[in-house]
């Protein structure tokens, strides 16, 4: 009521990362070049807000809730502090690896308070409202039939001591937005990430403080990447060269550049299927696939009527202003075990691989394809509720149907593992390869299972091309492979390498941890595996290994709490159960 309110703006992507880096870097996602969830880092040659408000003076901080903005990926460049320590590793099925907002923001709050006096940029996500849906107890009643509306009203309670710092200084400015919207089944889309309708790429915005005027705008287009150059202005700072966006405060706002680009390519990376790019401008929206689409947004903001065939003129000179895709030479990183398995616990059936290209037809149009995503879904909820036989049986019917689909091998993998029957997803991984879907993401998956199944050497062949890997879960995945083979100096270094790579890897403080102990360097040992439990309480293996470590120097009743936290992040951890119930009868 008090600031101003774009409601025509839209985002480039809907998936979080390359959204959330559009916001950042004010770019489109064919600038930046982050196209996905996984698989993707940017440079850090690439400036975000944080490096340009860094150079003027600003002290910076990000708290992010969930794994998909880990510092890893690249958006901490800039920020003196980037906050990620959300919880929830890989253990029990699909634990979500994401920190409630509420605690997000206390943090944040904690960050503001301690820089009063400075110049400050804060950058505070929320995972609320997001898949699957979980609002407050409070409101859960009241929101039983509509819970993603009960999540954004819990978002909306958590954001209000955040929402009050406007008041608090009058030179404060204050932007909100979203990374994406919510399908909620239209056109068939449960959540988001396959389509680029409205309803996912449509994004509230609204700026409030210093030099904002109130102001309720239906009409003025807006973008992701006129956040960075609207907030330079507001601040009075100089311009940023070579952005794509303009601010949306200047003179020229409404006479600036209006169109905007926007993709959809997660189900091109993880599916094989046809890539969805697009371009809206002055109220056309033109999607570029096999079945082309275009909608007056004017008079059917619900795409209901898709008039490509009688307004083909139209539609072409669209498409024609879209940069050329050239696909299948983006320079993809490959994507780890721990990755995949966190997008998953998220609602983001990621895969590892990219289509070969090829020429597109109607039959890989996502339009046409949707009734997979589908099935997908209810192989997640049939996991999530405690059933894998019918969740397995399901994945195992739709890689018949789809037998290139790299996420449903990745599903199907992952749950055989999670149920204790990592030789399965040997079976499964080997029949991926066989397939054609061979990268470094599933060579890892396929190194860790065979390592469970005890087969050493051939884990060790699984990875032998990837030992120079930038990636810190490839680098932990080397480091236990050599730990096995008896070679403790290159599990070492491997381990090292990890946490270089990403220094807030508490994975990789446990397997150092784990590998000191195995050496007798129990202090050492001890104060890896304390630190990694610390970051990330879901850490089973250096739960277990701490009680060891109590046992050893007569402290049974801190083994016995270790160990039993050992099973409550990983139920099916058999050396915690065991070194537990020796324990428990050793104190009566």
């Amino acid at each position: 009521r008090r600031g101003t309110i774009f409601r025509n703006a839209h985002a480039h992507a809907v998936v979080t990362l390359p959204s959330h880096t559009s916001i950042l870097t004010g770019l489109f996602p064919y600038q930046h070049g982050i196209h996905d969830n996984a698989g993707f880092i940017l440079p850090e040659t690439t400036p975000t807000l944080a490096t340009v408000l860094s150079r003027h003076g600003f002290s910076t901080a990000a708290f992010v809730s969930a794994f998909t903005l880990d510092q890893r990926f690249g958006l901490g460049t800039g920020f003196s502090r980037y906050d990620d320590e959300y919880q929830g590793a890989p253990g029990a099925a699909y634990a979500v690896p994401e920190r409630p907002g509420n605690v997000t923001i206390a943090k944040a709050l904690t960050w503001w308070n301690e820089h009063t006096g400075d110049r400050r940029f804060l950058w505070v996500h929320l995972f609320e409202p997001h898949y699957p849906y979980h609002p407050d107890p409070a409101l859960a009643k009241r929101y039983a039939d509509a819970p993603y509306y009960g999540e954004a009203a819990t978002a909306d309670q958590m954001l209000a001591p955040l929402l009050a710092l406007a008041d608090s200084d009058p030179r404060l400015l204050l932007i909100f937005t979203s990374d994406h919207g919510e399908g909620l089944g239209e056109h068939g889309e449960l959540t988001h990430g396959i389509f680029a309708y409205e309803g996912t790429l449509r994004v509230p915005l609204f700026f409030y403080g210093s030099g904002v005027a109130r102001r309720d705008d239906a009409t003025t287009p807006a973008r992701h990447v006129d956040i960075l150059p609207s907030a330079l202005d507001l601040l009075g700072l100089p311009p940023e060269p070579n952005l794509a966006g303009r601010s949306l405060f200047g003179s020229d706002a409404d006479a600036g550049a209006k169109a905007s680009y926007f993709e959809a390519l997660s189900p091109y990376f993880n599916r094989g299927w046809a890539p969805l790019r697009g371009v809206l401008s002055e109220g056309m929206k033109a999607i570029e696939l096999p079945i082309p689409e275009l909608y007056d947004l004017r008079d059917d903001e619900r795409e209901a009527r898709n008039v490509a065939d009688s307004k083909q003129a139209v539609y072409d000179a669209l498409i024609a202003t879209l940069p050329s895709p050239a696909l299948d030479n983006v320079d993809r990183r490959k994507v780890d075990r721990d990755v995949l398995e966190n997008l998953r616990s998220l609602g983001y059936m990621a895969g590892s691989t990219t289509a070969e290209p090829r020429a597109w037809g109607s039959d890989a149009d996502p339009k046409r394809l949707i009734r997979y995503d589908r099935m997908l879904e209810r192989a997640l909820s049939f996991y999530r509720s405690g059933r894998p036989t019918q969740a397995i049986a399901e994945l195992k019917k739709l890689l018949a149907e789809q037998p290139a689909m790299a996420v449903a091998y990745g599903h199907l993998a992952f749950m055989y593992t999670d149920i204790g029957q990592p030789g399965a997803a040997v079976k499964i991984l080997e029949r991926a390869r066989a397939s054609g879907i061979e990268n470094e993401g599933l060579c890892r998956k396929l190194a860790l299972a065979l390592l469970a199944t005890g087969k050493v050497q051939q884990a060790a062949k699984a990875l032998a091309h990837h030992s120079d890997s930038r990636d810190p879960e490839t680098q932990s995945a080397l480091g236990r492979i050599a730990s096995m083979q008896g070679d403790h100096r290159s599990a070492r270094n491997h381990f090292n390498r990890a946490l270089t790579i990403d220094p807030t890897f508490p994975a990789a403080k446990m397997d150092i941890g784990i590998l000191l102990l195995t050496e007798g360097q129990v202090t050492d040992a001890q104060r890896y595996l304390e630190q990694a439990v610390e970051k990330d309480p879901a850490l089973a293996e250096a739960w277990n290994a701490l009680g060891v470590i109590h046992a050893k120097a007569g402290n049974f009743d801190r083994a016995i709490e270790a160990w039993r936290q050992a099973v409550r992040a990983d139920p099916r951890l058999a050396d915690a159960l065991f070194n537990l119930a020796l324990a428990s009868a050793r104190n009566g």
